[in-house]
């Protein structure tokens, strides 16, 4: 939840209308902040199992590369932002496929 409201809120502050670039890349950086990412990244590396772990590891960073994207001054719209939302969403996908599994172990 924490890395969706992250992503939303990001892609929120890039569409603002922003006459400084530099503006833009802090708003952006402070959605992601702001929405607790590194707390919960950290919550679940200290108290998972390793693969869960590395799943959510891996869709924390993916989200990081959109956040550099869109800090970077690219667009919605552009085919970098596409990019790299369609690995964030690859990387998610998978965290999930590991943590159901993961909880499904749990129910044996």
């Amino acid at each position: 939840m924490t890395l969706r409201r992250a992503h939303e809120a990001m892609r929120l502050a890039a569409d603002e209308d922003h006459a400084d670039p530099q503006v833009r890349a802090a708003r952006i950086r402070q959605a992601f902040q702001g929405a607790g990412c590194d707390e919960a990244r950290e919550r679940v590396i200290l108290t998972a199992g390793a693969d869960v772990a590395t799943a959510i590891d891996a869709s924390y960073h993916s989200l990081r590369q959109v956040r550099e994207t869109l800090a970077s001054g690219h667009t919605l719209a552009s085919e970098e932002y596409q990019d790299a939302r369609q690995a964030h969403g690859d990387a998610t996908r998978a965290a999930r496929t590991v943590l159901r599994r993961d909880l499904t172990a749990l129910e044996v």
